[in-house]
């Protein structure tokens, strides 16, 4: 027989490996293009979800693997940016900094945070040291990171702050 504790951590490692794929689906194949170098996508919303699920280690890990998955399929490993990556687990890490009271307020202000850091900055720096991004171009990214926060913000305030029958759910999945 299991124990309780191990039950949890699979219930965990399960949870996030279903996410970390719902992230290189969301972000690699059901985005929108905006020319050649602009999406919005919502491949961080399954990364954010993870850090304020299981705290921000684990949304530091499936923000790392989601980045590093979509890029081996889509892309090819070749072409992976490190900062890039460091700006998934940034998300993922800051979402889960704000885990342990989820209230509307904090949940619109980490994930702007996290978004802000993640991918305005650090992603876009990537970004920009790889491929030489003209300024037009990042501004432009801004612009589609705070679409993507007003959207994402609305959608996990509904989930984690709103939702009676997504918070029971969920509850199975990460409580101990």
């Amino acid at each position: 027989m299991v124990n309780k504790k191990a039950r949890i951590r699979l219930r965990v490692l399960i949870f996030s490996a279903i996410l970390c794929a719902l992230s290189v689906v969301l972000g690699q194949y059901l985005s929108i293009k905006i020319g050649d170098s602009i999406r919005i996508g919502f491949g961080s919303l399954p990364v954010l979800l993870a850090g304020y699920l299981f705290g921000p280690w684990i949304g530091l890990l499936v923000g790392a693997l989601s980045d590093i998955v979509g890029c081996a399929v889509y892309y090819g490993l070749g072409s992976m940016i490190p900062l890039v990556t460091v700006g998934m687990m940034a998300e993922g890490f800051l979402a889960g900094l704000f885990a342990k009271k989820k209230t509307p307020l904090k949940v619109v202000f980490s994930v702007a945070l996290s978004r802000l850091v993640g991918t305005a900055l650090l992603r876009s720096l990537g970004l920009y040291l790889r491929y030489q991004m003209p300024a037009e171009l990042l501004l432009m990214r801004v612009v589609c990171v705070v679409i993507e926060i007003v959207l994402m913000a609305i959608l996990l305030t509904y989930l984690l702050c709103r939702n009676q029958t997504v918070q029971k759910v969920l509850k199975g999945w990460t409580a101990e």
